[in-house]
Parts: C-alpha cells; sequence; structure tokens
C-alpha cells in the first residue's frame, strides 16, 4: 500500500524530469520494485476496468520484462497522445514475485448530444444548428459555457433579451448529454423606433417596414425585412443602399431600436461618343454588384470598357468620364473614342534561328484581316519568349514593330504619318521603313491594315554542365538524379531547376525528413554557354512512425482502420503516405470527421501519428418524393386500326431508402432503395370497341436490396451483392424482372474502376402492344426468359463533377455473354461503349463545350428452334439471332437523341435495319450509335441555357449498321442550377425525313419535337 501511494508521484517526476530522475531518491531509498518482472498490467477508468487491445498496444511495460521508469514514462504519454483522457495515473504493487501494474485513466467528457427543457418558445432544430455552427456535432464538457451564452444570445436575437439556461451533464462515461433547462422570460417590445439617415427618407423606410412601437421584437426577422428592402433598392439603382439596426435594452421586456438607413443616390450610367460593340454594362461597369460608385470603381471601370474595345482591335481606344448629381441622383458618363480599328495586316518575323518561322506562326495565331488585339499580341510574344526559355535561352526578347499604315480615308478613320507610329507596347516604329512596305491597302470598311515585324533576339543558349548533391547522406545521389529533370548537356531552366528542387524536397519529405532544406547553387562560364549546378542539401533528423494510435471508434473494429493505415511503426512518416491514408479512410463513408496529427514525445526521430475519427451514423434513412413529366408513346384506335401517337404524361413519384453499415464492426453495408411512380399501363393491341384499357396504378417500382463487403478475403476487390425486383413500364411493352447479382468491384486509382460479375434473372415482357407479326421469334417463344449472365465493365472518369461536368473526360467499355451451358433460356453476346469528352471555352469560363459518342453492339448466338402451331404444320424451322426485346437497345429520350421521344429512335421495318413496327412502337434492335455535341452557357449564377446536336440510330442487326441511315435531332434546353444539381427543360426537333406510321389510309407522321424534363445534364 505504501508503494501504491508513493509510486504515481514518482512516476509523475520522472515524466516531468527525464531519464535522469532516481526513483529511489524520490522514495527517500531504494524502490524495491524497480527492475522486477512486471507480471500484470490493468486499464480502469471511472470506477471501470477496461479490456481495450488499442490501450495494450500502447503499453511499453509488457508482461514479462523488467519494470523501467523509462517505459513507464513512454507509456503515460502514449496514453495521454490519445487525446481521450485528461490524465493518467499508474499505481503499483507486489503481486506473485513480481509487480502488478494499474494505469487509472481520467476521461474527457464528450457531449454529443443536447437536450432541452422548459417551456418551447424557439425551435429546438433551429438552436441546435445555431451551436453546432460554432463548436461543432460534439465537444469536451469544458465548452458547456461557451454553448450556453451561444443559446443566449440565439435568444436574445429573436427578443428574448434575458433568458435563464440551467446546464446539466446526464449519463455516465465519457459520453454525456447536455441538458439545458431553458426560462426563456418575456418577449421584449419596442418602446420607440429611431432612423438615422436623410429625413426624406425616414417616412419610405417606416411604410415599407411598418414599423410600430410597442410590437415584439425579432432580430432576425428583421435583418431579413431590411436585407430585401437593400436589395429592392439596389435593383432601382440606389446601389449604395445600406440598412441595419441595433438596439439598446431598456430591461428585460423593452428595448428602443435604432436603424441605420442610407439610401444614396440613383446611380445612372450612360454611355456617349463612340457604340462599345458587346458590352455588358453590369460587367464593365459593376456598380450593382458592388454595391459601390466611389471614384475608383469609376476609374476601373474606364479601364475595363478601354480594356473591352482594345480586346475588339479598338487599340487607340481612350475612355473618360464625367460625375454629375446630388445626393438624390448622381449620373456618371463614360464618353467613348474608340478610334480606328486596327486589322492584322503583313507579319514578318525576324532573327529566328533555333525555333522555325511556322512553329512561331502557329504560336502568334494572327491571321491577316482578322481583329489586332494588341493584348494577345502581347501574350503571344511572351509564349515565343517562355518556348525559347526552355531551350535554354535565357536572354531572350521578343519584340514587335508596327509598320507604316496607309493614309487615312475620309470618313476620318485610318493613322497619319508613314514613320512614327507607336506600337502598343511603347516600342516606336523602326525610322526608314517605307510607307508601302508591306502596309497594304486601307479596307472598305475604313479600318487600319496594320502590317508588323517581330524581331527575336535569341542571346546566347546556356546548357547544364554537371549536376550534383552536396549534402546528400541518407539517400543516394543516383536516386536522387532520378527525380530531377535537368540533366548534363540539357538546356538550362530556371523555372525547371525550381522545380526540380521542389521534387527532391517532396522525396525527402516522403521519406520523413521534415526539415530538410535545400538550395541550389548555379554556376555560370563567363560566355553564360554552360552552368554547374549543385544541389545543397541539409537532411535533418529521419522521423519514423513510432505508434499508431486509433482515437474516436466506438462501432468501427480498428483492424477495418488499420487496414486503410499506409503509414507502419518504424517506417518513415512520408508526407505521401499521410495523404493516401486520409484518401483511403475518407472513402469508406463510415466517418464525418477524420484528422491525423502527429505527436511527439521528446525524440526527433519518432512521432506518434494519432487518427481521430468521428463515426457517421450506423443506420442511414432517406426518403424523397417528385415527379416526371415526359413524352411518351401510346396506343390510340384509329378506325379499324391503332397507331402510336407521342403523349405527353405526368407521373409522380416517391422513394424510400434505409442502410445499415458497419455491419459487425466491419466496412461492409447493406442498404434497401424502394421506388414507386404512379403511371399506367400500356394498352393491348385487340380490346373491345367502346371498352376503356387505361389502369393507372403503381405500376411502376423498383425494390433493390444490396450488400457490400470492401476488399473481401483480403483482397482489392469489393464485393457487391444485389437482390431486385422491378416493374417499368417501357413504349411497346411491360417489363416485370426480377434476379440477383454478385459482383467483384475494384478501383485501382481515383479515376478508373473495374468490375466483373454474374447475373440471374428473369424478365416477363408478356403485356405488350406490340404486333405479333412483327415480332421476332424469339419474343414470341420467350415472353417470360431466363438469363444467367457473366459480366464486365472498366470504367475511367476524370470529370470534375458526374453530376455537372466542366472539364475532364469518361470512358466506359462493358460486355455480357449468356448462354445456354450456364443456365440462359438464350445466348447472346452483348458490348457497349461510351466516351464524353468536356472543356470551358478558353478565356470564357461561363462556356462549356461537351461531346459524347456511344456505340452497342450484340450478337445472338444460333439455335434451331422447331416452331409450333400452324407454321409447325409445314415443318418449319428458323434460325434464332435475336436478342429477348428486354435486352436489346433503345434509343431517343433525354440522354441520347432528343429530337425523339423515349426510345423512339429508329426507321421502319420496311427500310434495312428498321426497328420501328407498323404502327410505331420501338421493338429495338442488335446494334445502336449515338453522337451528341452540346454547348452550355451559364447565364447566371443559377440559370444557364444549352444548345445541341444529336445524331444516332438503332439498327436491328449489325451488318445494317449504316452512318448514311442515322437520324438527327436540334434543339436548346434550360438548366435550373438546383443546390442538388440542374434541373434541366429541353426541345428537340426531328431534322430530315419523317416517317408514317400507322393506317395506310390514314397514316400517323411523326411529331416533329419532343419536350424532355431531367435532372443532370444529358450526358
Amino acid at each position: 500500500m505504501r508503494i501504491r501511494r508513493i509510486l504515481p508521484l514518482a512516476l509523475a517526476l520522472a515524466v516531468l524530469g527525464g531519464d535522469s530522475f532516481d526513483a529511489s531518491a524520490a522514495q527517500g531509498g531504494p524502490d524495491p520494485l524497480i527492475g522486477q518482472t512486471v507480471v500484470e498490467v490493468r486499464f480502469a477508468s471511472d470506477g471501470r476496468e477496461l479490456d481495450d487491445p488499442a490501450l495494450r498496444d500502447l503499453t511499453e511495460t509488457r508482461v514479462g520484462q523488467p519494470l523501467s521508469m523509462r517505459e513507464v514514462r513512454e507509456t503515460l504519454t502514449h496514453l495521454f497522445s490519445l487525446g481521450r483522457y485528461g490524465g493518467a495515473e499508474v499505481a503499483a504493487s507486489a503481486l506473485g514475485g513480481g509487480v502488478a501494474l494499474l494505469y487509472e485513466l481520467q476521461p474527457i467528457e464528450v457531449i454529443e448530444r443536447i437536450a432541452f427543457s422548459g417551456p418551447r418558445v424557439l425551435d429546438d432544430d433551429e438552436i441546435r444548428v445555431a451551436v453546432t455552427r460554432i463548436h461543432g456535432g460534439t465537444f469536451v464538457s469544458n465548452r458547456t459555457a461557451a454553448v450556453v451564452e451561444t443559446v443566449r444570445a440565439f435568444y436574445a436575437a429573436r427578443g428574448y433579451l434575458a433568458p435563464r439556461i440551467t446546464p446539466e451533464l446526464l449519463g455516465r462515461g465519457d459520453r454525456r448529454t447536455l441538458r439545458l433547462t431553458i426560462d426563456a422570460g418575456p418577449a421584449a417590445r419596442v418602446r420607440r423606433w429611431s432612423i438615422t439617415g436623410p429625413l426624406a427618407f425616414h417616412d419610405t423606410v417606416r411604410a415599407r417596414l411598418g414599423l410600430v412601437d410597442g410590437v415584439p421584437y425579432d432580430g432576425v426577422t428583421l435583418d431579413g425585412e431590411l436585407a430585401d428592402y437593400e436589395a429592392d433598392l439596389r435593383g432601382e439603382g440606389y446601389y449604395e443602399a445600406r440598412l441595419s439596426h441595433d438596439i439598446e435594452p431598456l430591461g428585460e421586456a423593452e428595448l428602443d431600436v435604432l436603424l441605420f438607413a442610407r439610401r444614396g443616390p440613383r446611380i445612372i450610367v450612360t454611355f456617349t461618343g463612340d457604340e462599345v460593340p458587346g458590352a455588358d454594362v453590369a460587367d464593365l461597369a459593376p456598380f450593382a454588384r458592388e454595391a459601390s460608385a466611389d471614384e475608383d470603381l469609376v476609374e476601373d471601370a474606364e479601364q475595363r470598357i478601354a480594356a473591352h474595345l482594345r480586346g475588339l482591335g479598338y487599340r487607340d481606344a481612350v475612355v473618360t468620364n464625367t460625375r454629375d448629381g446630388n445626393a438624390d441622383a448622381l449620373s456618371i458618363t463614360f464618353d467613348v473614342a474608340r478610334g480606328p480599328l486596327y486589322r492584322v495586316g503583313q507579319v514578318e518575323i525576324r532573327g529566328n534561328q533555333a525555333i522555325p518561322t511556322g512553329e512561331i506562326e502557329a504560336i502568334l495565331d494572327l491571321t491577316e484581316g482578322d481583329p489586332l488585339v494588341v493584348r494577345d499580341l502581347d501574350a503571344g510574344l511572351a509564349e515565343i519568349e517562355e518556348r525559347y526559355a526552355r531551350l535554354g535561352y535565357a536572354t531572350v526578347r521578343a519584340t514587335r514593330e508596327d509598320l507604316a499604315a496607309p493614309e487615312a480615308d475620309g470618313n476620318g478613320n485610318g493613322s497619319g504619318a508613314a514613320n512614327g507610329v507607336p506600337a502598343a507596347n511603347g516600342v516606336p516604329a523602326a525610322n526608314g521603313v517605307p510607307a508601302a512596305a508591306g502596309a497594304g491597302q486601307a479596307p472598305a470598311d475604313g479600318s487600319v491594315m496594320q502590317s508588323m515585324a517581330i524581331t527575336i533576339v535569341e542571346g546566347v543558349r546556356t546548357v547544364v554542365g554537371s549536376v550534383a548533391f552536396d549534402g546528400a547522406i541518407a539517400l543516394p545521389p543516383a536516386s536522387l538524379a532520378q527525380v530531377i529533370g535537368a540533366a548534363d548537356g540539357g538546356p538550362y531552366y530556371a523555372p525547371q531547376v525550381n522545380a526540380d528542387r521542389d521534387a527532391l524536397l517532396t522525396r525527402y519529405l516522403n521519406e520523413g525528413f521534415d526539415r530538410v532544406r535545400i538550395n541550389v547553387d548555379a554556376a555560370f562560364s563567363d560566355d553564360l554557354t554552360l552552368v554547374d549546378l549543385t544541389y545543397l542539401i541539409a537532411e535533418g533528423a529521419q522521423v519514423l512512425v513510432d505508434h499508431v494510435l486509433i482515437v474516436g471508434n466506438r462501432q468501427v473494429d480498428a483492424e477495418t482502420i488499420r487496414r486503410e493505415v499506409t503509414l507502419t511503426p518504424g517506417s518513415p512518416l512520408g508526407l505521401d503516405d499521410v495523404a493516401e491514408t486520409r484518401r483511403r479512410l475518407n472513402a469508406l463513408g463510415m466517418f464525418r470527421r477524420l484528422d491525423i496529427r502527429e505527436f511527439s514525445h521528446g525524440r526527433d526521430d519518432r512521432r506518434d501519428v494519432i487518427i481521430e475519427v468521428d463515426e457517421a451514423p450506423g443506420t442511414r434513412i432517406g426518403y424523397g418524393g417528385g415527379f416526371e413529366l415526359s413524352q411518351r408513346l401510346r396506343r390510340e384506335v384509329r378506325g379499324a386500326r391503332s397507331a402510336a401517337v407521342e403523349r405527353i404524361e405526368f407521373a409522380p413519384r416517391g422513394s424510400f431508402e434505409v442502410g445499415r453499415r458497419n455491419l459487425w464492426g466491419k466496412n461492409r453495408s447493406i442498404d434497401l432503395f424502394t421506388r414507386v411512380s404512379v403511371r399506367r399501363k400500356n394498352d393491348p393491341v385487340v380490346f373491345a370497341p367502346g371498352e376503356s384499357t387505361r389502369t393507372l396504378g403503381f405500376n411502376e417500382y423498383r425494390v433493390l436490396a444490396t450488400y457490400r463487403e470492401p476488399r473481401a478475403l483480403g483482397l482489392a476487390w469489393d464485393i457487391v451483392m444485389s437482390g431486385y425486383v422491378e416493374r417499368a413500364i417501357r413504349p411497346g411493352f411491360d417489363l416485370f424482372t426480377r434476379g440477383i447479382t454478385a459482383q467483384l468491384t475494384r478501383s485501382t486509382d481515383v479515376s478508373a474502376n473495374t468490375t466483373v460479375g454474374y447475373r440471374l434473372g428473369n424478365n416477363d415482357t408478356s403485356n405488350r402492344v406490340l404486333n405479333r407479326e412483327d415480332s421476332d421469334i424469339v419474343d414470341r417463344l420467350f415472353p417470360n426468359v431466363r438469363l444467367s449472365s457473366f459480366t464486365a465493365s472498366q470504367v475511367r472518369d476524370t470529370r470534375d463533377d458526374p453530376v455537372d461536368p466542366r472539364r475532364g473526360t469518361f470512358v466506359s467499355l462493358e460486355t455480357e455473354v449468356a448462354a445456354r451451358a450456364i443456365g440462359s433460356e438464350v445466348g447472346f453476346s452483348k458490348s457497349f461503349a461510351s466516351g464524353a469528352w468536356y472543356r470551358q471555352v478558353p478565356g470564357v469560363s461561363r462556356l462549356v463545350v461537351a461531346a459524347g459518342a456511344r456505340i452497342g453492339l450484340a450478337w445472338g448466338f444460333p439455335r434451331r428452334i422447331d416452331v409450333g402451331g400452324a407454321e409447325a404444320a409445314a415443318d418449319v424451322t428458323r434460325s434464332a439471332l435475336a436478342l429477348p426485346i428486354s435486352e436489346r437497345f433503345f434509343a431517343g429520350g433525354n440522354t441520347t437523341v432528343r429530337g425523339f421521344a423515349l426510345d423512339r429512335l429508329g426507321s421502319p421495318r420496311t427500310e434495312p435495319g428498321g426497328t420501328i413496327d407498323q404502327d410505331g412502337f420501338p421493338q429495338g434492335g442488335n446494334a445502336m450509335l449515338i453522337f451528341n455535341t452540346e454547348l452550355r452557357v451559364r447565364v447566371t449564377r443559377a440559370v444557364g441555357l444549352v444548345t445541341f446536336l444529336d445524331t444516332g440510330n438503332v439498327y436491328d442487326r449489325i451488318e445494317h449498321m449504316s452512318l448514311r441511315r442515322v437520324r438527327s435531332g436540334a434543339g436548346f434546353g434550360v438548366r435550373y442550377h438546383s443546390p442538388v444539381g440542374p434541373l434541366g427543360f429541353d426541345i428537340g426537333f426531328k431534322l430530315g425525313e419523317r416517317y408514317l406510321f400507322g393506317d395506310h389510309r390514314n397514316p400517323e407522321p411523326e411529331q416533329r419535337w419532343a419536350l424532355h424534363f431531367s435532372f443532370g445534364q444529358a450526358f
């Protein structure tokens, strides 16, 4: 017992004093337990004994080893670095000829939930949001006072100036609930409204806001009304309008409100002088956006307007401004003198030896007759200098000299004297250049053809003589040489040398040298033709990982986390390993928050890596509702026959999803997704006259259950197993399908994914509206077909946003093989390839060009089929090469060719490769081609426009594919960029021939246009 009382103090002093501490001195004599064999190590916290493998991993005082003060100190340091405990003590006692250790850990109390009691005045969820925004979803108990002040301020802003809030911690252990008992007190009323600002504006403010003395005060609502009023004033041209408020409490239930109201003058912007083509006043004179019209902003607007004109070729443009007005109205007038429009004349390249003239001309991209934009020309000259610098010409200079321009015409346009025409970059024209030297004739529109000479002074080329590494000890110079781009005999390029230094720095950081310093010494020869590079390296100490500590996991097994960690004890603490660990753990999708930090405990070369996680809820529930508005095919009776007619239909839908992640502490998950739509079924081909066949109900639904196990069986592949039941109303038939799938999927990097799998299912297409005489024999014999197939796919996705991409590419390749040998009733092979490309227009961030292509090919395996019924009497046998209708390719709609309704793309069956039956219903085909192009324009932050051209077709057989028989559609659309993604409306028009279907006496032509509503972009 004496030792149990004294040893904690001794160990605490040891932690503070370092390795030189003498335990015997602390106790007044030699401690008989030091050096004894450790026979037991236990942990306790909050009166309960702990059996946590993570704690034992951090323990340096291991059973079977002699008790060492240094190891006790290291253990206490490790336990403290976990961040779970606010203090730690160790008690020792003799046991069985050895020593037993008990580590007493004082937990840090974490508040993970807030509860409220007392009369409800304000919404509890709104209070929680306010607390979470400032303090986070969880916080330590010592932040309770700050949380209370946040809640108090929230109530005060809503008019309850003196709420009484009593905090109370509930529960035991380190996860607690903070209960706040709130007595809001009386709601404060406004005794008086005071308004500062122009007197003439006071009555307007009172009338607009409806200010009445004695009303309850709500600061949040008042701020919203002030913001709305301020926005309205700015919309009327009062760009400098400012409205805000403050309060002066007069006790708990009364206050005065002081409104600060400044309307400012109404600002009117006008232009005089020459016209400014393509001017956008909101961009060139952004007084509304900046909510100001001060002199600096007006001068900036001058420069913008002049720069806009120079960008159109008016390089001599001059813009001045005048301000006229008073406190109520301010007129800002920009006087524009465009000057002549300069066009590119003849361009002469001089002085180039290292780079061919054709390459320089390609860089400048000057076409005779185009407007001369000096800004673009200067950028081209800078690019030429950069190209030379990469070849080792560090002192290269590329300049231009304007040659003489023609005399001004009778309208006053053009420039005058032959010599002395100033260049836009301040370089005067070379003296002595004749007026006719390549100047050309002045165009009829009065613009000036400006000829010029591009002069290149190459200077001396510098090459690298040698590359050396001074101070490289831990890493061999040979391996460092592989990192850098500079090499003996190569060109000297200063930015490349800096990039090489950064690459060396990264290499050392990845090896754990976090204090490395690298400088470059460049020794040039006297004639500057040779340079010797020496990288001066001060490595510092290499930091190794001592322990990897997992903190914060409650349900997730620590081994599941460790499997994703690339940092291991004893390995270098590398920068890339930390980043890769963070990426892998985030990819698990199991944590709301993730933090990786380092902890040093007295040694420069060893650090603990602490991975702190905040687990996401194990159960997730999602639900939603919406509607579909689409153009669909329906059968309508026309006399004795019927035909397919396109109709716009409205179908409400709802969905519900529930999932459970982290099953059994591992990163396994199971999800159930359901979706249902209200839609009427397809009408049968034959029905009694006058009989109603329209059945409206929950006729479209989908139920999908999915189990996922990442990195199954210790491999890099994920297992995904699904079971599904689905009913869909397709043009021409109803599809009822059910089955199971099993997949192995692997992501080789963040943009590439490979999947292989197996599918076993049953497709029922018995409720068809297609004519029997137009159907393939496979569809007649197998209206309910069993399919067993193997699938494989490869996807590479570099898009910046999968829902609304602005740059990047998407490429996928999928293939499927079904065979009777594995249980399928029909055999086939099907492949589908797609690709898409997205780019922002250079210099115009609001414009995005998108292009896509898709091709689908399918082959039915030959099979001899005995045909029953009347055909059997003729002893007829046929070869079935078509796929079941549920497996064929269809096109047309909002994601393929938008000039056509859903699945309506195709040609009549009477034409080679046709897939549309005599009544106008699609039957699908074994081959498909789709090409899409689209220009997307972001008009405002929330609204965009698109124009598109789509083309393609569906063919019954691969051998009938032909680019000469493609069909096209063009049109435009609107996009609303909502917080969850773009909502789109498109209208597409058919280009070229339209076909006739239905009764040959009264055929129904294809509708010329189609409407589409969708979520996300078309491709």
